[in-house]
Parts: structure tokens; C-alpha cells; sequence
């Protein structure tokens, strides 16, 4: 179709040309014969020639000629517009035919996909809808076990944030405990470096006095010291005896005010400052030698060991305790 458009276009272009330049050859044809004419009439009647109307007649033809030659440059320019649109006008038909070539491949493709698709069985209105309303049944069934998972998670969250808040009372419970049993601990170790301190004093007074007691006077003979060695007064010795019994009921004095103090144990039980359960010391008794002190030193000594073992035993219990909470905590809330 484009192509016997494009045809008859260029027909009816050359067509329209060629009567155009028949008209102006016609025309310049008429205006020949009419010079011609004239000229034989000219030669007819030599005696009659007029040669300003001659010349006047070439001026007008002349200048027709001019008009004519321009209209002829004109309508050549024009021609070779026409003809680069036709050219363009070709072009266009041949990228036209491309195009529909094209068009008529994509139209047979999908017609063969319409055919292919036409065989395939269509569901009718009412099994879509039965279809729907399954899923619909179905959505609604999850939704409601959704709704009871969530309701027994919300359950088990409060359980878990209760247990959170028990959890937290018994740390800071063990935590109190802790602190009171480090106290304990701080206060026997306090009391074991008096009591070294004392006996020290005490064994160093004690050296001073027999010192004291076994060097003889100045200016006096062997036989007298023999004799004074062999009976000895005894009324430092008295002194001494006198001194470490006050100095005993001192200790004992001191001991029994921070015996007082009580403090209460993780399983409910109380205990005496002065000793740890099960200590084999329960109050100090009075205090008249030295190698007593000691004994009672190493006992106080082995208490404060125990005491410090089970400090340490509590802390990691309450380490252990508290990682377990804070998994437990951090397992419920996700």
C-alpha cells in the first residue's frame, strides 16, 4: 500500500512537471512564431520597417526571457527539493515496510499464543469461589491458632517476669548475705592482727621479766648469787602472774563485745561473729598462758580460712545464679 502511494505521488509529480514546463515551452513556442511572423511580415514589407517598435518589441522580449529563465531557476530549485523529499519519502516507505513486517510477526506470535492459551480449560465462577472461600477458612483457622499461641506466650512472658522479680529479691538477698559475711570475715581478720599483736607484747614482756629475774645484782660474790639464786623473790614473779591475769581479762573483755554480733547465714541459720558454723570455738575462754593464745590464734586463724572459703563459695554461687537468670530472662523475652 505505501509503496503504490509513494508511486503515484511521484506520477503525479512528474506529471504536474511536465505540463509545466509544456506550458512554458508552449509559451516560448507562441512568442517564436510571433517574432517569426512579424519578421515575414517584416520582409514583406521592407519599405515599412519601424525600428523602435523592433527595438522596443526585443526589449519586452527580452525581459520576458529574463522572467522565463528566472521561473525556470526556480522551478529547478523546487524540483530538487521534490526530489530529496521523494528520497525521504523512499526511505521512510522502506523503514515502514520493516516495521510492518515486523508488526505482522508479533500479530501471528501472539495469535498462535492466543490459540495455545484458548486450550487451556477455564475454571468457572463458582470454583473460584469455593476456592476463596477454603483459603478464607484456612486464614481464619491460623489466625485463631495464632491468637492462642500468642494469648500462651503473653501467659508465659507474665510467669517469666514474675520469676525476673524473684530472681532479683533472692540476688539482692545473697548479695545482703555476702556483704554481712565479708564484713564477718573483715572484723576476724581485725581481731586476729590484735590478738598477734598482743602476744607479741606479751611474749616480749614475759622475756623482759625473766631477764629481770635471773640477773644478779651488781657488787655481789658468786656464792651470794648462788644463794640468792637458790632462793629467789618472788614477789615480780607475782607481778608478771598478776599482769598477764589482767591482761587475760582484757582479751576477754574485748572478745566477748564483738561476740555479740550476729549474722544470719543463706540457709537461715545465725552465726557468731567470733567463729563460722560449725566452729570449734564458741566463746573465748579465760586466757592465763601463752601457748593457750597460740592455740586460740591458729583456731581463729583456721575460722577466718573457713570463712573465706565460703565467702568465695557464695560469690560464685551467686555468679552462677545470676547467669542462669539472665539466660533465662533473655530465653523468655525472645
Amino acid at each position: 500500500m505505501a509503496m503504490l502511494r509513494v508511486s503515484s505521488y511521484r506520477k503525479l509529480f512528474e506529471d504536474d512537471s511536465w505540463s509545466r514546463n509544456g506550458g512554458l515551452s508552449m509559451q516560448c513556442a507562441g512568442q517564436y512564431r510571433a517574432t517569426v511572423r512579424s519578421a515575414a511580415v517584416d520582409k514583406c514589407d521592407c519599405d515599412k520597417l519601424d525600428f523602435v517598435a523592433a527595438k522596443a518589441i526585443n526589449r519586452e522580449g527580452l525581459n520576458q526571457f529574463v522572467k522565463d529563465r528566472t521561473i525556470i531557476a526556480a522551478l529547478n530549485d523546487r524540483l530538487v527539493k521534490l526530489i530529496e523529499l521523494a528520497r525521504c519519502f523512499e526511505e521512510e516507505n522502506e523503514s515502514l515496510e520493516c516495521q510492518i513486517v515486523e508488526l505482522e510477526d508479533k500479530l501471528n506470535s501472539r495469535q498462535a499464543f492466543s490459540s495455545i492459551t484458548s486450550t487451556v480449560p477455564d475454571y468457572s465462577l463458582d470454583e473460584v469461589v469455593e476456592r476463596l472461600r477454603r483459603e478464607r477458612d484456612e486464614i481464619l483457622c491460623d489466625t485463631e491458632e495464632l491468637r492462642k499461641e500468642l494469648e500462651c506466650l503473653m501467659k508465659e512472658y507474665e510467669k517469666a517476669a514474675q520469676q525476673r522479680i524473684l530472681f532479683q529479691q533472692e540476688r539482692q538477698d545473697v548479695a545482703e548475705e555476702v556483704d554481712a559475711v565479708t564484713a564477718g570475715c573483715l572484723a576476724l581478720r581485725e581481731q586476729v592482727a590484735i590478738y598477734k599483736e598482743q602476744l607479741a607484747n606479751m611474749e616480749a614482756q614475759h622475756e623482759t621479766a625473766v631477764e629481770d629475774l635471773l640477773e644478779p645484782a651488781d657488787g655481789t660474790t658468786g656464792a651470794v648469787a648462788a644463794i640468792k639464786f637458790g632462793s629467789p623473790d618472788i614477789t615480780p614473779a607475782l607481778d608478771v602472774k598478776e599482769y598477764y591475769c589482767q591482761l587475760a581479762e582484757n582479751l576477754q573483755y574485748e572478745c566477748d563485745a564483738p561476740s555479740s554480733a550476729v549474722v544470719r547465714s543463706s540457709d537461715g541459720k545465725q552465726l557468731e561473729a567470733g567463729g563460722a558454723a560449725g566452729s570449734t570455738v564458741k566463746a573465748l575462754p579465760k586466757i592465763t598462758d601463752i601457748g593457750e593464745m597460740k592455740i586460740l590464734i591458729s583456731e581463729l586463724q583456721k575460722e577466718l580460712a573457713e570463712l573465706e572459703k565460703w565467702n568465695e563459695e557464695l560469690e560464685d554461687e551467686v555468679e552462677m545464679k545470676k547467669a542462669a537468670y539472665m539466660d533465662e530472662i533473655a530465653e523468655l523475652e525472645v
